[in-house]
Formats: C-alpha cells, sequence, structure tokens
C-alpha cells in the first residue's frame, strides 16, 4: 500500500520514549500519536479507541497522497503531511519503522 523507504536502523522503545518527549516539550502541542510499522499505535496522548480512528483517517489520507506523488514523479519521497483548520495544525511525519502524528493548536 505504501511505497518502502530504504532501510534505516531499527526504532527501539527508546529512541520512541525519546522522541515523544521532545515534541511534548514543545509549545502548543496538544496530542501526539507515535504509530508502529503495522499502523498501531504505540504511545499516544489520546484514549486508545481514539487513536485508532485518527489513526486510520490520516493513513488513509497519507496513502492518497503517496499514490497521486508517484503519478507526478516516482522517484520522489514523502516526508511530511501538513493540514491545518482554523484551530488545529496536524502534521504526519513517517519514517521507516515509526510515524508520528502531532496535533497542535494553531498560533493566532
Amino acid at each position: 500500500m505504501f511505497k518502502s523507504p530504504p532501510e534505516k536502523p531499527p526504532r527501539t522503545r527508546r529512541y520512541v520514549d525519546e522522541a515523544f518527549r521532545q515534541i511534548q516539550e514543545k509549545k502548543n502541542i496538544r496530542d501526539i500519536i507515535i504509530i508502529n510499522e503495522f499502523g498501531i499505535p504505540v504511545k499516544s496522548t489520546m484514549e486508545f479507541d481514539t487513536s485508532v480512528k485518527f489513526v486510520g483517517h490520516f493513513q488513509e489520507l497519507r496513502g492518497r497522497l503517496e499514490r497521486g506523488m508517484e503519478k507526478m514523479d516516482p522517484n520522489d519521497e514523502f516526508l511530511m503531511l501538513r493540514v491545518r483548520t482554523k484551530t488545529h495544525e496536524v502534521m504526519l511525519v513517517p519514517d521507516v519503522k515509526i510515524t508520528v502524528i502531532v496535533v497542535q493548536n494553531a498560533a493566532k
């Protein structure tokens, strides 16, 4: 379904915890979800069921974008998805072993 990026070192629980901690320290962060390579939330500030639904919506959007980008340039690589509304901004950043989704309050 998704293109396989080049191989990178495995992401350990320690790596996930450190990434989560660093993101949590940033200003205006509302929610953080870290997803494993199978699309399952492994660490989140949301309830698990809410995280799963949220991840599903953004993974679907990610898949559509990757397919569209492949038609434009098959050699290009998906690095980040950023969606902004009046009140929030959502960023999805994929990696080989984890994907990070961050929801933050939009700066006024």
